[in-house]
């Protein structure tokens, strides 16, 4: 969860972004909660732009960006509990994201869709996202492990485009 307060709002919100649009000098983190940052642009060329949600409400913006055709050029996860020190606090980044596979979950939820991150040194870990009807095995989202082609030696370019399998 984040605040913001309007003695902190700046002038040219509406300008740049259109209506309904404001922008911030000052947006404070009010959870202890870990937090997505997602560096995304709306195609290959466009200005990047760096959003930061809670890691528990990922799933629904990394829905938003696909769905809307947006590129996800980069990811990763803040651990920044207010509570400690700021050495304490842990930045990793992402190597892939992939989003909607299912698996079962419980007893009671015999399938589930998740979103799972992958950090670059490895480490997996998911959020359930909802029950799921039928099985799905989702959508790489966001990957920077080079992909070869059976034709050519060279990598071809990673599956980072939003919607992409």
């Amino acid at each position: 969860m984040f605040l913001t307060s309007d003695q902190n709002r700046l002038p040219m919100g509406p300008a740049l972004g259109g209506p309904g649009a404001a922008l911030w000098g000052i947006v404070e983190m009010w959870s202890g909660a870990d937090v997505l940052i997602l560096q995304f642009a709306a195609t290959k060329r466009a200005l990047t732009r760096v959003a930061m949600v809670e890691l528990s409400s990922g799933a629904v913006t990394l829905e938003k960006l696909t769905s809307d055709g947006h590129i996800v050029r980069g990811a990763a996860v803040l651990s920044a509990r207010p509570q400690h020190e700021c050495a304490q606090w842990v930045l990793e980044p992402l190597s892939e994201i992939h989003l909607g596979a299912t698996r079962k979950y419980d007893d009671e939820h015999p399938l589930v869709s998740f979103v799972r991150y992958t950090t670059i040194e490895g480490r997996e870990f998911s959020m359930p996202i909802a029950i799921a009807e039928k099985h799905s095995r989702g959508k790489l989202i966001y990957g920077t492990k080079p992909v070869h082609s059976a034709k050519t030696a060279r990598p071809l370019a990673a599956g980072n485009v939003a919607g992409s399998t």
